[in-house]
């Protein structure tokens, strides 16, 4: 197999490549992932399906989506990425191929979940995975650039799935995100290498060259929990009997409970307002924009303070929006939420693989934060179809709003009940 230059045009440090490349796949993955809520009314309209059974395929995928993270995230650790992100960018196209000709709802979990929700199962655990492996103490900043391709997505999918639902129709619209994400995704794979010592360069943090697996070190690590990060203390199974890791799955099942909701329910919920589709398709472009933001300015406090800082302050800024949506009644108060929102997505998503990588270290990575995903992803499940529910029965979403507020004071308790020092460095005891 041929290898580009290890040290990249002007002796650049290769990570930077890894970087960009993760940035493309999150995005365009993730702008596929926040098409969904935009068809929402093209398949309750012409094809007479109901919100909780358009819900439940996002909700299959969702649960899909985690067990790829759990799977692909070992994978990842035993082989790379390079072959896991290709097998993504076939099953994605494919995906959106085959729903761009539903008629019947079991075509949509066959489609969507087993073929869509394969590919979505890869990005996030094996971009931050990888760049976790390349990068030490720049960590936070490296995976909030690559967080911010999500925010970028985030704005151009959901706008250009609207444009191409307007012009083209819904099934042709699906046939051009099939056309676009597959080889995106599939270009940027051929980039992607393990870590450093795959491609035999010198980690660009000195303090990780002793790691037995030549991945980086957060500082935390290095100066606390070399041992654990060399696999000498234990493994996956003991990493996983940790207090801290029960309460990590806790949050993250909290926050994905969540995040789908707003995805998937945000349109028809501006819609039922009266706003015009176009512009509640804004709201989650705005998501994405201000995420952005989000990302970059939590990726310097998770190196200066840590992950566990980062997530609270994040959880806190959730909980002031989740008070906003259930007050928003028109399309400027949802583009206060959506603001106020996006911030907080975007920084709470970036910093739980570098906090993961905090306290369990970087040699099982992939797995330890595939898992944590999975248990998100389950919950994540539960999101779209309980609010489908709630409506369908009720005629509101705000029983639903009021769960999202709690689950922010579940996620709030359960790091912070990760007591820390220092920068990261978990107390045991």
């Amino acid at each position: 197999m041929n290898r580009p230059d290890p040290g990249g045009p002007a002796g650049r440090y290769y990570g930077y490549t890894i970087v960009a490349s993760s940035f493309v796949i999150q995005g365009t993955i993730v702008g596929a992932i926040f098409t969904y809520g935009v068809f929402f009314d093209a398949l309750h309209t012409e094809l007479g399906w109901s919100r909780a059974l358009i819900s439940a395929g996002s909700s299959l995928t969702s649960l899909v989506m985690g067990l790829g993270a759990m799977v692909f995230g070992g994978l990842t650790d035993a082989t790379g990425p390079r072959r896991v992100l290709g097998v993504a960018a076939i099953t994605l196209s494919l995906g959106y191929l085959l729903m761009s000709r539903m008629s019947a709802p079991w075509h949509l979990f066959i489609a969507y979940p087993a073929l869509v929700g394969v590919a979505f199962g890869t990005h996030d655990v094996v971009t931050l995975s990888t760049v976790s492996r390349w990068f030490g103490r720049r960590r936070g900043r490296m995976s909030a650039i690559v967080k911010a391709g999500t925010g970028t997505g985030q704005v151009i999918g959901p706008a250009a799935a609207a444009v191409l639902i307007a012009t083209f129709g819904w099934r042709n619209a699906y046939l051009w995100i099939a056309a676009v994400t597959g080889p995106l995704v599939f270009v940027a794979a051929r980039f992607m290498y393990r870590s450093p010592a795959d491609m035999g360069v010198a980690h660009e943090d000195p303090a990780a060259e002793g790691l037995t697996d030549g991945s980086a070190a957060n500082p935390a690590v290095v100066h606390g929990d070399v041992a654990q990060e060399r696999g000498e203390t234990g493994g996956m199974r003991m990493l996983m009997r940790r207090p801290e890791f029960l309460r990590v799955c806790i949050a993250q099942a909290s926050v994905f409970f969540c995040s789908p909701i707003v995805i998937v329910h945000s349109v028809p919920y501006a819609t039922d307002l009266g706003i015009e589709r176009a512009v509640a398709a804004g709201v989650l472009s705005v998501i994405g924009g201000i995420s952005i933001a989000g990302r970059l300015v939590i990726g310097s406090v998770i190196d200066r303070l840590g992950g566990r800082i980062a997530l609270l302050g994040c959880y806190a800024v959730l909980f002031l929006a989740f008070i906003l949506l259930q007050f928003a009644g028109n399309a400027v108060m949802l583009y206060v939420f959506a603001v106020v929102y996006g911030f907080a997505h975007g920084g709470a998503f970036t910093s739980m693989s570098p906090f993961v990588a905090e306290l369990f270290g970087t040699r099982v990575h992939g797995l330890i934060y595939g898992t944590i995903v999975f248990v998100g992803t389950f919950a994540g499940a539960l999101g779209p179809v309980f609010a489908g529910g709630v409506f369908d029965l009720l005629g509101t979403y705000r029983p639903a709003f009021a769960v999202m507020l709690a689950l922010m004071v579940v996620a709030s308790a359960s790091i912070g009940s990760i007591r820390s020092h220092g920068r990261g460095i978990v107390q045991r005891g």
